[in-house]
């Protein structure tokens, strides 16, 4: 049985998040559907018909009460809010063997779920099976992350174009939750939390899974769209920016971002 976990927090793409959802193959018998929403209640509104006129098992659309929708521009405030809503979520999970965590912007390709249940027949005991997206700070990168030390991380970098484009899955150490399917006990066990000044939960999270003595997997051909607020869709297939971390005794948040062209 998988849950898969979608929080809301606008309605500009959730016709199209809910479509890709509809057109994923897997058994609609043993696939439930949580949805969080984060808003006020027009927007609770449109994620509950939706949820409602979905297929899967069963359909489950929760409003976040006594939170208050915040629209900042302060990043450090952002991942707090994305933490406590996974942390919150958990007690509307019911009885299931994987969590299929995806995003409220992110277009899931048609075979994502049966390629990574796949991947996880094959590795019981991996942390997550992910898929891959192009991220966007400013500047298109794909979030997929590997450190020098999983115990004592000096250096973090994403996964350069090359490595993604040889491969039919890849080793990683961490990455984004817009297409992540993993075991309900790592979600459950796990207390979500930025990851310093610098990456948010879906960092420190994939981080705690390794160190728990996990491996964790990205199938680069599982290809999400990364809407825009135009609807535009950015897959990862062009020139991108490599990103790299360094601690720095010097900087404020302890880390100095590097950025490199990748093409």
């Amino acid at each position: 049985m998988v849950t898969i976990v979608l929080p809301v927090s606008r309605a500009t793409h959730l016709h199209r998040v809910f479509y890709s959802l509809e057109m994923m193959v897997c058994s609609r018998a043993d696939t439930n559907l949580l949805v969080y929403v984060d808003g006020d209640m027009k927007l609770y509104e449109i994620a509950r018909n939706f949820t409602a006129n979905s297929t899967f098992n069963e359909r489950l659309c929760i409003f976040r009460r006594g939170v208050g929708r915040i629209d900042v521009a302060n990043v450090k405030t952002r991942r707090r809010r994305i933490s406590d809503i996974h942390n919150e979520l958990k007690e509307h999970i019911k009885d299931c063997e994987f969590i299929f965590l995806v995003e409220d912007d992110t277009l899931i390709p048609k075979f994502a779920l049966k390629k990574m249940l796949g991947r996880y027949a094959a590795y019981p005991y991996a942390g997550f099976v992910s898929g891959m997206q192009l991220g966007r700070w400013g500047f298109l990168h794909i979030g997929v992350w590997r450190v020098d030390d999983i115990y004592d991380t000096k250096r973090i970098e994403s996964i350069p174009t090359p490595d993604i484009l040889k491969d039919h899955f890849i080793e990683v150490d961490a990455a984004g939750i817009y297409c992540m399917l993993t075991r309900r006990e790592n979600y459950m066990e796990h207390e979500f939390k930025p990851y310093g000044e610098i990456l948010g939960p879906d960092f420190d999270f994939g981080i705690s899974l390794r160190q728990g003595g996990h491996k964790n997997y990205v199938i680069p051909s599982i290809k999400c769209g990364h809407m825009t607020p135009t609807e535009t869709i950015s897959f990862a297939d062009s020139e991108i920016i490599q990103v790299k971390f360094e601690k720095s005794q010097t900087s404020k948040s302890g880390w100095v971002l590097q950025k490199s062209l990748i093409s």
